[in-house]
């Protein structure tokens, strides 16, 4: 008997527990936002910075960067994230974070594996080596994970004459530059001009412009110089410099009655961008003109331009022989920049560029990824007056600066060595390439 009740009791109260908590739960307010209204963030890098972050499909700017997103939105993403001369970098991530929160999400990008490294030495070292008229070091120095192709690579220290010459780098090697300095002497200049003119100009095999320019800071001496221009055969010969005086050159092309190869050139607004063509690099676009190739093997090609604050370009082309491309490529820029540019050029080419006494190439040459705030811009050319002007950066954009060198003496003509006749055929340049028309202007 006095088991059964304590048994009823128990159910009893086991009941009245159940009902009290079931109006305890019920009456619980609710934590879960709104549809759509509570957002959160997810903050991505990457190594190397800079990079370009596509999130679920879509371009949302340059590492690192954060992206919001609803709480209660779609719970997987796809993250994107590429940069020349890396492996695209994907990953599919699934959540989303809680109102008001921060999930932070790092990248490490793979090195592309068409890519090598350029070691520089110089005698005397600790001088400032610069690649593609961009990257500046001090040597010994190895630029690593460089796209293959080629490159141009320029050495200075006071007291000596710049070194500049071209390198080719080849799929995961290391091609050594040893540049010996030789003290400084008088430099000379060459003013060259074509009929037809528009001409690409190559001075030792480094291009140079198109007709009419000037070139300066050359060395005394012979010289190989070597015009191109589609539809024409190429002008190939030598020229003698001297020291202060500029050497005239205007020769008469010879149209091609068989064609091999088309020419290309592009311009980019703004200027400073890296081209590359089927995954190669094959140059940066100039502040002063296109970037000019030549001898280009008809057939169908990629091109990519990137440069830092933009987004990428890429298009396809079909080239055919005989005919010249002329594009220009306007770059669109990435929400909220955080650096700007200053592009310089001069007249004649071939000047020191000093940024705040420090120097960082030959003219033509864009100075890229700069903190915003003023700077001051030298420039020294032998034979001519320094000219130095300031020049403010701002975010996201880029700075023009034209500078007209003035002579200290008017220089003498010197006589030019054209002999008529080409001296050598220069094998084929066999740079892939070329671009295209979404978002080209004229």
């Amino acid at each position: 008997m006095r088991f059964s009740i304590l048994i009823s009791a128990l159910v009893l109260l086991a009941m009245m527990t159940g009902a009290a908590y079931g109006q305890t739960i019920a009456t619980l307010p609710a934590t879960e936002p709104m549809p759509g209204s509570g957002q959160g963030y997810f903050y991505i890098q990457s190594i190397p910075t800079g990079s370009d972050l596509y999130f679920d499909g879509t371009f949302r700017g340059e590492t690192p960067i954060s992206v919001t997103v609803s709480t209660t939105g779609n719970p997987q993403h796809t993250i994107m994230i590429t940069a020349p001369g890396y492996e695209t970098y994907q990953q599919s991530y699934s959540g989303n974070p809680k109102d008001g929160q921060t999930i932070t999400l790092t990248a490490t990008l793979t090195p592309s594996a068409q890519t090598g490294n350029i070691y520089v030495t110089s005698s005397p070292s600790g001088a400032s080596v610069t690649l593609d008229r961009s990257q500046t070091a001090t040597t010994p120095y190895t630029y690593t994970n460089i796209p293959v192709g080629t490159h141009e690579v320029s050495v200075y220290y006071s007291g000596y004459q710049t070194f500049y010459t071209s390198v080719n780098v080849n799929n995961g090697q290391t091609t050594t530059i040893n540049a010996v300095l030789s003290p400084t002497i008088s430099s000379g200049t060459l003013s060259v001009s074509s009929n037809p003119s528009g001409a690409a100009v190559y001075v030792d095999n480094l291009y140079k412009g198109t007709t009419s320019t000037t070139v300066g800071n050359l060395a005394p001496g012979q010289h190989a110089v070597r015009l191109s221009k589609a539809g024409y055969q190429d002008w190939i010969g030598t020229v003698s410099i001297s020291a202060g005086a500029t050497t005239y050159l205007n020769p008469t092309l010879i149209v091609d009655q068989q064609p091999t190869y088309g020419t290309a050139s592009i311009t980019t607004i703004p200027s400073g961008a890296n081209v590359y063509a089927n995954g190669q690099y094959v140059g940066q676009t100039p502040s002063n003109g296109p970037l000019y190739f030549t001898q280009v093997v008809p057939g169908t090609y990629s091109m990519l331009i990137s440069k830092s604050g933009y987004q990428d370009y890429t298009a396809n082309v079909q080239v055919q022989a005989g005919q010249n491309y002329d594009y220009r490529v306007t770059l669109t820029p990435v929400s909220n920049p955080t650096t700007g540019s200053i592009a310089i050029s001069s007249s004649p080419s071939g000047a020191e560029v000093y940024l705040n006494n420090v120097f960082k190439g030959l003219s033509p040459i864009t100075l890229d990824s700069l903190t915003p705030g003023a700077y001051t811009v030298t420039l020294k050319l032998s034979g001519y007056q320094d000219w130095q002007a300031g020049a403010q950066v701002t975010a996201g954009q880029t700075t023009q600066l034209t500078a007209t060198l003035t002579e200290v003496t008017r220089p003498t003509p010197t006589p030019t060595q054209t002999g008529g006749l080409p001296i050598a055929v220069i094998g084929a340049l066999g740079l892939l390439f070329l671009v295209m028309f979404s978002r080209k202007t004229r």
